[in-house]
């Protein structure tokens, strides 16, 4: 490889700083030991990349060795308990040490003149910068630098492929699909384009659910992201996380990393058996460049809270039919946006939390245990007094969810949804 990406992006001043006050004294003096090899390597290499004998490369297997090494050990420390209650150093650890396995894979390139083996090498390279954004911290010193490695490696990836990615388009048969309002549900109110005076009045401030239509139909997302070719092209080679079955309160459930190129070509685009849902992930975090093709609404910059001015969580839920959501609440402002494919979606107010019975766990007090599809009145019997509202969530239509509401969601279609969470 005559260009170095990972290496040449890497501020090593700030780099070193990091490393100093977040690894543990048993990974920072492999790491250290790991750098001054790199550089080393660097320093002295050729720029005509003179052939080199399987010997001169012995000191890379033994560096590339103890780097997956420290990988797993920070992997043990991550593993530790509860994700959330994981220490932010151990995170800001594994970030390093994919960056150091980077380097080092990125230099294995220079020993590799088949193109083929080059290429693979590269997608390797791509996956290990992804696990350390899937698991990894933004550093403190340098916080985009996993995220730029990674946009810079997938764009030379796709000029060393040289292949143009085949346009096929994500097909459902909409006449099929039954969009009635079952019996015992009520209607959702639906709004075209309102004012966000209209928005902030009558659904905001009261907090009541509704849909909103006509309001995203400038996003890009709407026709792109439909085309499997595109979304191969901009995010084919990077690692996803994905939830593996229908529902997450099912005892099957699971989750597993793949590559979105797996993830189309075995969930949405074939049929499978096995539900695959890329689920409440911040997708646009670790692939901005997908950012592009749409904007935060406007009626996210209406708070609950006095001078807020940050930014909505942004998520992605992408997946075939057949995936759930089972009901649950969330504590924030929700405005929920269809790409494409459809949704059912049925609402609860706060008021009905009691006759839903939410489940007692720590993990799982937001999801209610009653199916509303299949009520179980013996040993539910608090549900039938509850009253819930449907509604159906259309390519380009967007739906108010307010803070505490519940709301299950099924994908009637394969389906591309963002959501927009906010205080």
């Amino acid at each position: 490889m005559s260009e170095s990406i990972v290496y040449g992006s890497i501020r090593w001043d700030l780099f070193s700083e990091d490393l100093q006050e977040y690894c543990p004294n048993e990974i920072k003096y492999h790491l250290q030991a790991m750098i001054s090899a790199t550089k080393d390597y660097y320093s002295n290499r050729s720029s005509k990349n003179e052939q080199k004998t399987t010997s001169d490369w012995q000191w890379l297997d033994k560096h590339l060795l103890v780097s997956d090494a420290c990988l797993e050990r920070t992997w043990e420390m991550l593993n530790s308990g509860y994700w959330k209650d994981v220490p932010i150093n151990y995170r800001y650890c594994y970030s390093l040490c994919s960056v150091i396995k980077a380097v080092l894979l990125e230099i294995s390139c220079d020993s590799e003149s088949e193109k083929t083996k080059i290429k693979d090498k590269f997608k390797d390279i791509i996956k290990v910068i992804d696990k350390g954004l899937l698991l990894g911290a933004p550093l403190q010193r340098d916080s985009s630098l996993l995220t730029q490695i990674a946009f810079k490696l997938n764009e030379n990836y796709l000029k060393l492929d040289g292949e143009e990615q085949l346009s096929e388009s994500i097909q459902f048969n909409e006449e099929e699909l039954c969009m009635d309002i079952f019996d015992n549900f009520l209607p959702v109110q639906h709004y075209f384009k309102p004012s966000m005076e209209l928005f902030y009045n009558n659904i905001f401030q009261p907090k009541v659910p509704a849909i909103l239509k006509g309001c995203i139909e400038h996003w890009k997302a709407l026709t792109l992201w439909k085309d499997v070719g595109y979304l191969q092209r901009i995010a084919g080679n990077r690692t996803v996380p994905i939830e593996i079955g229908s529902r997450y309160t099912d005892d099957d459930w699971t989750q597993s990393l793949i590559t979105f190129a797996d993830f189309l070509k075995t969930h949405i685009t074939n049929r499978n058996n096995e539900i695959g849902y890329l689920a409440q992930h911040q997708l646009f975090n670790q692939i901005p460049e997908l950012k592009n093709d749409f904007s935060i609404p406007d009626y996210c910059s209406f708070s609950d809270k006095e001078d807020s001015e940050e930014f909505p969580d942004i998520n992605a839920w992408f997946g075939p039919t057949g995936t759930v959501s089972p009901l649950h609440y969330d504590p924030k402002n929700n405005l929920l946006c269809q790409v494409f494919g459809y949704k059912r979606i049925i609402l609860y107010g706060p008021g009905d939390s009691d006759n839903l019975y939410p489940y007692e766990t720590k993990m799982l007090c937001n999801t209610a245990k009653v199916d509303p599809y299949n009520p179980n009145y013996k040993d539910y019997p608090r549900f039938q007094h509850s009253k819930g509202s449907m509604c159906y969530l259309k390519p380009g239509d967007m739906l108010f969810i307010p803070p505490k509401w519940w709301h299950h969601v099924e994908g009637l279609t394969s389906s591309f949804s963002i959501s927009f969470w906010w205080e």
